[in-house]
């Protein structure tokens, strides 16, 4: 018997659900540092879906190529997608004019002053 092509919505639909919490881990980070950076939610909600997008994106493509012999999932992390979330994270984040480590206090010279 043969095997029936899998439709590409339905590929989206799996690595959208092994990838629920990888991507909702990253959603919280970039939350947080648009946040810290006091960015408006427009520019806030168009970072995190453009991230999610290209991160479902290239977690397929990661994942049709996959030839480690080992699993796809550790534990609770989508693996094919934990790559591209934490270098899509950080690009796009500075792409929108965001700093990522940003220090809390400014250091002063008391001399200078």
């Amino acid at each position: 018997m043969e095997q029936e092509p899998t439709p590409i919505i339905e590929l989206i639909g799996l690595i959208l659900f092994l990838g629920s919490i990888t991507f909702l881990i990253g959603a919280l980070f970039q939350t947080y540092i648009l946040w810290r950076n006091k960015k408006s939610l427009l520019s806030s909600l168009t970072v995190i879906i453009l991230t999610r997008i290209l991160t479902v994106i290239s977690s397929y493509f990661i994942w049709a190529f996959w030839e480690l012999p080992i699993d796809i999932l550790f534990l609770f992390f989508f693996l094919p997608a934990v790559l591209p979330e934490m270098i899509l994270s950080l690009l796009i984040l500075k792409l929108f004019g965001n700093e990522i480590f940003k220090s809390k206090k400014p250091m002063h010279n008391k001399e200078l002053c």
